[in-house]
């Protein structure tokens, strides 16, 4: 599920109709808790790491496998993962906030 934005009103305007149901209850749910600890309610955090992790996979290694048989392309993505293992174990970057 995708967060509603910062400041999303339950009722939207009557051009719209009626709101969709879990996003009625996603906007109540964090005015009842923080849009932190919905994100975690919900396993958003989750699902943000996995896509960052896709992301970082397509980038290093490339959007698409080059082998053409499906067992080679099974030893290919193998590999790219390993490599993005490594280079994970090698070390992240750390983040501070600022602000």
């Amino acid at each position: 599920m995708i967060p509603p934005r910062k400041g999303a009103a339950i009722t939207p305007p009557r051009s719209l109709g009626e709101p969709a149901p879990t996003r009625a209850e996603a906007v109540r749910r964090i005015a009842e808790i923080d849009r932190k600890s919905w994100k975690r309610e919900v396993g958003y955090h989750r699902r943000s790491l996995a896509e960052t992790a896709m992301s970082r996979y397509k980038g290093v290694i490339g959007p698409g496998l080059r082998a053409r048989k499906f067992g080679n392309q099974k030893a290919e993505a193998a590999i790219g993962v390993r490599c993005m293992n490594v280079f994970t174990d090698l070390g992240m970057p750390v983040s501070v906030k600022i602000a």
